[in-house]
């Protein structure tokens, strides 16, 4: 009796930094194949007796170069379970979402590139980009530290609205409405009125600025 071929696991990472209002994915070039040279997702294959969160480490590590220091957050974003979706065969990809410091630094073989125009890439990596956009999106101010994480510990409420726009582009939604965003962080309780952060708008009025509590 033939027995079925156990799928691969693979530890993807969508490394996002949000750097003068652009959201940025990190990619990094691919040295084996299959997609030889192609920028993709850092990702590595599960060893044996490795935890997930150590596998994570590793793809940033040896794939985009990227140090511990520099993550300021990484959670688990879900499984895309395709059996086509690797040329070598059935391949769990099991992905983790990574917000990196602003001025995080990359290794020779990685990329930074917008999150909205990462396009064309191997793998279903495009969709595991949009969809893990779309998460985050969902969970801003819901999850109050993967929110600090991308914007820091002071924001303005442009840069706020920017974020949600970039997110949006990426995941492939319709454009947030953010007008009433200044209204919303003012009744957010984990939120303080600052006037350090504050840049100006239009005319030279100045945006609002936030610090957490």
């Amino acid at each position: 009796m033939t027995l079925p071929q156990q799928p691969l696991v693979s530890i993807d990472t969508v490394p996002f930094l949000f750097r003068d209002g652009v959201l940025m994915v990190v990619l990094a070039d691919r040295i084996f194949e299959p997609f030889l040279g192609q920028a993709a997702l850092p990702g590595v294959l599960l060893s044996t007796n490795e935890l997930l969160a150590e596998a994570a480490a590793r793809a940033l590590s040896t794939k985009a170069g990227i140090a511990g220091d520099s993550v300021r957050s990484i959670t688990g974003a879900g499984v895309f379970d395709n059996p086509d979706r690797d040329p070598r065969g059935p391949t769990l990809s099991i992905v983790h979402t990574v917000v990196l410091d602003p001025q995080a630094e990359t290794g020779a073989l990685a990329h930074l590139v917008r999150a909205a125009d990462a396009k064309g890439l191997p793998f279903d990596h495009e969709a595991i980009i949009a969809r893990t956009a779309g998460t985050v999106l969902d969970s801003l101010w819901v999850d109050a530290g993967l929110t600090r994480a991308l914007l820091g510990e002071s924001f303005t409420t442009a840069s706020a609205a920017r974020l949600s726009r970039e997110l949006a582009a990426a995941a492939g939604r319709p454009e947030p409405v953010t007008a009433n965003l200044g209204r919303d962080l003012a009744k957010n309780p984990a939120l303080v009125k600052t006037t350090a952060a504050a840049e100006p708008v239009g005319r030279g009025r100045p945006a609002a600025g936030w610090a957490w509590a």
